[in-house]
């Protein structure tokens, strides 16, 4: 700060504004280097079309891995919370998820132009011109590869689970069993259904 007072006495009124003038300059130019480099020709058009494809095929392999382990984990937290329901014996729990989905970042950029034309007899006409374009917000590794940038994760939700019990013959513990899994999951009592073991 004081650093600017002396330089503020020293040069005056005309120093201050190149100060502020080279400073404003800048900015500008790291404004302008930033939009330029963010400019995509063909071939960013065509990493664009990879980046799409590259989330598309790690949303699927991440969803099937993810949600099959995720089930059994769920499974089997409440096949041993459901085996402690009086009369409900051995259990044994299958649910089914729905997929994992993942929210990248993307700019969207819009624009809505209105053109006024006269014809030669004194009508006008108006023309109205909207564009829309999207593309993925990258992010750039530790080894210089750029990805897209993921915002969120969104957990897959249960469809429908199935308990097959030892005691599940009985209504009083078939109605726990299935409101246990109604409160556990979250999910309609239509979703539930549960079935009595073999004891084979």
């Amino acid at each position: 700060m004081q650093f600017l007072k002396n330089f503020a006495e020293k040069k005056g009124k005309k120093g201050v504004q190149n100060v502020v003038i080279m400073l404003l300059a800048g900015v500008a130019l790291l404004l302008l280097s930033s939009y330029f480099s963010n400019l995509r020709g063909d071939g960013a058009d065509k990493d664009e079309r990879g980046w799409q494809h590259q989330v598309e095929t790690e949303a699927r392999e991440t969803t099937q891995a993810e949600s099959q382990g995720m089930a059994a984990y769920i499974a089997r937290q409440m096949e041993d919370i459901l085996s402690l329901v009086a009369g409900a014996g051995e259990v044994r729990v299958m649910l089914t998820l729905g997929g994992t989905s993942t929210v990248y970042a993307q700019n969207i950029q819009a624009s809505i132009s209105n053109t006024t034309e006269d014809d030669g007899e004194g009508g006008t006409r108006s023309i109205e011109t909207e564009s829309l374009s999207n593309s993925f917000v990258a992010m750039r590794g530790a080894n210089g590869e750029e990805r897209p940038l993921r915002l969120e994760e969104i957990a897959p939700t249960v469809q429908g689970v199935i308990i097959v019990a030892q005691g599940a013959g009985d209504v009083a513990v078939r109605d726990a069993l299935t409101r246990g899994a109604h409160t556990l999951l979250g999910i309609g009592a239509h979703q539930v259904q549960v079935f009595q073991m073999n004891n084979n």
